[in-house]
């Protein structure tokens, strides 16, 4: 998952490419000028309320806003791989997700 800084920049990146003025977004997202000050400005990480307004009012998943994936680019890989993931249950989940992490820092 993203830092709150990596976030946030993020959320800037995707605003301004959607053409949307800061004022715009906190009115599409429910939100004030003052709580997407203080995440700015405090690195603190936002509610989840607010983070699922953001992605709404970006129109994009709150997966791709938390993570760092690009919906719109995934491979057909990628895809494959989801869609097994949808099938298994959780304790596999947790098995291939420790997999993974161990994997990633080597």
């Amino acid at each position: 998952m993203l830092s709150s800084k990596e976030l946030y920049e993020k959320v800037e990146k995707l605003r301004i490419q959607k053409g949307l003025s800061v004022a715009q977004l906190n009115r599409l997202a429910g939100i004030s000028h003052a709580t997407l000050n203080s995440w700015k400005i405090r690195g603190t990480m936002p509610k989840l309320e607010v983070l699922d307004g953001i992605s709404l009012a970006l129109e994009i998943p709150i997966s791709a806003l938390l993570y760092d994936v690009e919906v719109d680019n995934l491979t057909g890989e990628e895809i494959e791989l989801l869609s097994y993931w949808k099938k298994i249950d959780n304790e596999q989940r947790k098995a291939i997700m420790s997999t993974i992490k161990a994997m990633s820092k080597t």
